[in-house]
Order: structure tokens, then C-alpha cells, then sequence
């Protein structure tokens, strides 16, 4: 099937485009609208585009941007580009010929523009460059936005199939690509000698030609296919596109390795933790929590995957979709290059196109973007944060939905955690080490004063940039506590690490700054022990260890620190809230006293 190509024409003038996009599929041409560059952007990531023309002034930037974006881009940069150009402004025509554009289009004011246009069109391309033109009336969807027309012809009939479909046994992941240039990440759903139906954030239309990457044991292949079918959930940031593949010798070895994968040998079973069973009835840790945490393992080799608690096999189409939004613009941010990943979502470096400045761009997990609960967690996130005004709390510029993406904008800092920093040096020198507790200390006693409960306070999460200044980061499972509200919620399992969680938070009981504070002093005690104040073979006996094990003073870990500061931090871990610091003050006091 021919692949459709489109005339894409941006202008903040809706009821210009209106007029201009009848005129033009009037006599055959398919037409896509746009008001802004972000949203022109999107639909050139979605269809093949023949010829763009663009006004000079678009709702979110300027033409000379936009087409400077595509001359540096190498996939699109072969698209004519024509300007539309004010009849008192030729002189802008220069400017555009310089940066590449191909023509200019001058706006007439007698209503002539589109026939003008339409003569223009036909001297810059020939009539093959628009294979598939169709009769619909562009109001039927063709100009419109993308999804709503998907969903209309979502859904192809199950009678429709001419063989019968099955569900692989294992996980295969595949790479897809419209024009094998770039390449996005898919799930195969199932299979049936006709074609495939995929999982995909890759989207396109009916009869679009699909490339599909398939890794198989002898080498990787490449099969050509065309859309049949396209089901969208608006609340997910994939689609399932049923393809139909040419029968071709790599489709057949492809469909034969797939139907003939069997099951994994290994299943998960449920199993009772020795560890566990050992502790008091009173002290057993909560069940929900075991079940999240018993996929706890060393970290992967892949630096993607770092701080990823989900198995490799489940993480491979979140790596894959985290490194298809390399490049692309989230509203008024462009994210440049991926940072890292959590257990909420991954962080790229960003650039604010309009304050042409460094941001951080931290977007929700691919996994958790369908579940409301997770969503409400990341919004809640970007708004505890745009409430903590403070030189040491990385600050949040913005929050946006952008083409079922979630994701908000943040202060980029540049430098390393103090996890980072033990990796590095073992420890901290007792002087600069006290500085920093006390820095933490303030900001946390901010926090509290906020009465936000932090609940993931650890070297990874206390950011030091390259001015030296440090920075709380990652509230994404903070909670406010409100008193009645606190006693109210319900048991969620453990939260934070397991290395740095207080006895309260791994009994599930109400938390305040008390809980931060035990987690402070685990920190700070791998600050300056070098290693973590319990550690184990496995999550639960990690958490026996904070439950019931008596602490290694931190002097004895490291002899050549004060008694005194051994003592501050082992208060600040006592197991039975009450008997900790009662607040972040009492500690400064006592930290300043030790520093002079």
C-alpha cells in the first residue's frame, strides 16, 4: 500500500487554516494543521510529510526556530520548507532563503492566498509525492487531532482474522520504525501467521508501512509490515497496532521462534522468608511490603537500569521508551539526553526553548503512567516541591501533560550524591562532614516545618553540585502530615530503601520528622563509616537488622571520630521513636556545640 504523504501547514491563524485546508483538500491534497511548533513537531513524529509551510510567528516560538530545528535534524531537514510572508515584509523572505527554506508564499488581501498557494504547490512538487489522496472531508478527522481518529477506527473485528492468534509464552521485545532511521520499542501481544499485534508508544495509521526489528538467536531481522488496526487507551502512553507482514523468509523463521518459545522453567513461587519467621509475631515486618521488596538484587550491568528494583526482563521497554524521548519536546522543553532512571520515572537533561535555559526533565515511568495512583503520586510530587522554597531543595519551574506524557520541569543540577561521593572516597573528612549534616539538618527542619514527611532520605537522594552547594532531592513518596489524615492512611509497604528506613516506616505505623531523622542518621552514618549502619544478604534481613539489632557505634567503625558525634548519630537511630531527637533543632544545637 502506498504510503500517504501530507502537506503540513502551521499558522496561529485557526480560521486562516481552516479556510487555507479546505481550499487545499478540495482538490486532493491531504492536509495536516498546526498552531504551534511543539504541536507541528508531534505530527511530523507521526506521519510522512511532504512539504511544510509555516508562518513566521507560531503560538509557542517563531518560524526561524522551527526551521532551524529541522535543517539540524537529519531525518526531517529534507522536507521543502515554505514560508508565509506579510506583503509589507518580503525583505523576510532573505533571512528564510539563508537558513534554507525553499520558497515563500506571499499572503494576498483579497482572499487569493489559497489558489496562489495551490499553483505554488503544484510547480514545487509532482503529483506522485501525494500517492494516496482521499475524499474525506478533512472535519472527518485528517486535520483534526491524531488520537481521536485512531479511537474511531480502533478495535478491527475478531471474525476479521484469517488464522488464529496466540499469546507467546515469554516476553519478546521488539524495535519499530517508519522509516529505519528511528527506531521505538514494542511488545509483541500475540501472534498469527498474518502478522502481529503490538504494544507500542509508536504511532501511525491504517496502511502505514511499519518496519519491525525482531532479535532472534541467529542474528537480528527486519520485516516489513502495514498497519491494520490501531486501539488507543488515552490514559495509557501506548497503543496495540495489529500489523499484517509480508511473507517473507525472516517472517517465517520470526513467526516459528516465537509460536515454538516456551514457558520459563523458573516460575515464581510464593515462599515464606526464614528471616521473617524468626521475629516476634509483635515485630513481623508488613506483608505488603516483602511482596515489593523480595525482587531486591545487585544492581544490573546496564547503567540504565541502576536503581531499577523490577527485573531486567520487565525493564527493557522502559529503557527503550526513556531513549525514544531523547530529542524530543515536551511543550516548551526539548529533553537533550537521558540521566538516569528511578523507581517513578526517569530524568533527562532539558532545554527551556523560550528562557533558553538548563532544566532537569523528570518524566513518569513508562509501567506506572496507566495507574491513576502513581499519577496522583507524581502530581503530588511537582506540588509538595513548588511549596519548599529553599536554597538547598532542587525547585520545580513547571508541570504539563504532553501527548499522554506526564512530566515536570525542575532546577538541573550539576554534580554528584553523596552516594557518589562514598563510592568514590569511602568516606567523609569529619569537617566537611559536619557542614553538610548541619546543611541537611536545616533544610529537613524547613521541610518538617512544612509538616511534609520526606520518607526516602539517603546519600542517593542529597545532591552536591559544583559550586559545592547541596540539594534535597526526590519527594516523589513524601506525604503531608496532617495528623488525621496520617493515622488514616492506608498501609502502602515499605517505602525508601531498606538500607535507610526507620523501624516506624517498616512497621507501617503513622510517620513524622522522627521517621527522617532515623533515616539522617543512617545516612550520615554511611557518610562517615563508609558503609551503611545494617546491611544483609537479602531485603529482610535488612530490616530485621533495623527492627532488632543493636547499632555498631559509629566510633567504632571509624575510630578517628568523636565520641560525641558517635553519640548524636546513635540517638538519632534509637528504634523506639521517643527516644530519638524530637526535632531537627535539638540536633543542630548539639552538632554546633561538637563543631566548636
Amino acid at each position: 500500500m502506498d504510503l500517504k504523504n501530507y502537506i503540513l501547514l502551521v499558522n496561529r491563524d485557526k480560521k486562516f487554516l481552516n479556510t487555507v485546508c479546505k481550499s487545499l483538500f478540495e482538490v486532493g491534497y491531504p492536509v495536516l494543521t498546526a498552531t504551534a511548533m511543539s504541536s507541528a513537531m508531534n505530527l511530523l513524529s507521526n506521519n510522512s510529510v511532504a512539504l511544510i509551510i509555516s508562518d513566521s510567528e507560531l503560538e509557542d516560538s517563531n518560524g526561524y526556530e522551527f526551521l532551524e530545528f529541522l535543517k539540524n535534524t537529519p531525518f526531517l531537514k529534507k522536507i521543502p520548507f515554505v514560508f508565509f510572508v506579510p506583503i509589507h515584509d518580503q525583505k523576510s523572505a532573505g533571512k528564510a532563503f539563508g537558513m534554507g527554506a525553499a520558497d515563500f508564499i506571499v499572503y494576498t488581501p483579497n482572499g487569493e492566498t489559497p489558489t496562489v498557494l495551490i499553483e505554488r504547490i503544484d510547480e514545487m512538487l509532482p503529483a506522485k509525492a501525494f500517492k494516496a489522496r482521499t475524499s474525506v472531508m478533512p472535519n472527518e478527522g485528517l486535520h483534526q487531532s491524531f488520537t481521536p481518529h485512531l479511537e474511531a477506527v480502533s478495535a478491527a473485528p475478531v471474525e476479521c482474522r484469517k488464522s488464529e492468534r496466540m499469546i507467546p509464552k515469554q516476553i519478546v521485545n521488539v524495535e519499530l520504525s517508519r522509516d529505519s532511521i528511528l527506531w521505538l520499542p514494542g511488545r509483541v501481544k500475540n501472534i498469527s501467521k498474518q502478522g502481529l499485534l503490538i504494544e507500542t508508544s509508536l504511532l501511525g495509521r491504517l496502511g502505514m508501512v511499519l518496519y519491525i526489528r525482531v532479535p532472534l538467536p541467529s542474528g537480528t531481522c527486519v520485516i516489513e509490515s502495514h498497519i491494520r488496526h490501531i486501539s488507543i487507551n488515552n490514559h495509557q502512553l501506548s497503543a496495540e497496532i495489529g500489523v499484517e507482514t509480508e511473507q517473507s523468509i525472516d517472517w517465517i523463521e520470526t513467526y516459528d521462534y516465537i509460536v515454538n518459545l516456551k514457558e520459563n522453567e523458573r516460575k515464581p513461587t510464593a515462599r515464606k522468608s526464614p528471616v521473617v519467621d524468626a521475629i516476634p509475631m509483635e515485630k513481623k515486618i508488613n506483608a505488603d511490603m516483602i511482596i515489593r521488596m523480595n525482587n531486591h538484587k545487585p544492581a544490573p550491568t546496564d547503567p540504565l537500569l541502576n536503581n531499577f528494583n523490577e527485573p531486567r526482563s520487565e525493564k527493557a521497554l522502559e529503557i527503550k521508551f526513556y531513549r525514544s524521548l531523547v530529542g524530543k519536546q515536551l511543550g516548551n522543553y526539548k529533553a537533550v539526553s537521558f540521566i538516569g532512571a528511578g523507581g517513578m520515572g526517569g530524568v533527562f537533561k532539558g532545554w527551556d526553548v523560550v528562557l533558553e535555559r538548563n532544566v532537569a526533565l523528570k518524566v513518569i515511568s513508562y509501567n506506572l503512567s496507566s495507574i491513576a495512583s502513581y499519577r496522583e503520586m507524581f502530581v503530588k510530587e511537582a506540588r509538595l516541591v513548588s511549596r519548599l522554597t529553599h536554597p538547598n531543595i532542587a525547585q520545580i519551574y513547571y508541570i504539563d501533560q504532553m501527548d499522554d506524557v506526564l512530566y515536570f520541569a525542575m532546577e538541573l543540577i550539576n554534580g554528584g550524591t553523596l552516594a557518589d561521593f562514598i563510592k568514590d572516597h569511602n568516606n567523609l573528612n569529619t569537617a566537611k562532614g559536619l557542614e553538610h549534616f548541619i546543611t541537611i539538618c536545616r533544610t529537613l527542619d524547613f521541610v518538617s516545618r512544612q509538616n511534609i514527611v520526606h520518607r526516602d532520605i539517603k546519600p542517593a537522594n542529597i545532591m552536591i553540585d559544583d559550586n559545592g552547594i547541596l540539594k534535597v532531592v526526590d519527594f516523589g513518596v513524601s506525604i503531608v502530615n496532617d495528623g488525621a489524615g496520617n493515622k488514616k492512611r492506608k498501609p502502602e509497604g515499605l517505602v525508601g530503601s531498606p538500607l535507610f528506613a526507620s523501624p516506624d516506616c517498616i512497621m507501617g505505623r503513622p510517620l513524622d520528622c522522627r521517621s527522617d531523622i532515623y533515616s539522617l542518621g543512617a545516612t550520615f552514618y554511611n557518610v562517615f563509616a563508609g558503609t551503611p549502619p545494617f546491611d544483609g544478604e537479602c531485603v529482610e534481613a535488612i530490616l530485621f537488622k533495623h527492627l532488632n539489632e543493636e547499632l555498631v557505634p559509629l566510633k567504632k567503625q571509624n575510630p578517628i571520630l568523636s565520641s560525641e558525634l558517635s553519640d548524636i548519630i546513635g540517638k538519632m537511630m534509637e528504634k523506639n521513636p521517643d527516644d530519638r531527637y524530637q526535632d531537627y533543632q535539638s540536633i543542630i544545637h548539639d552538632l554546633n556545640v561538637l563543631m566548636h
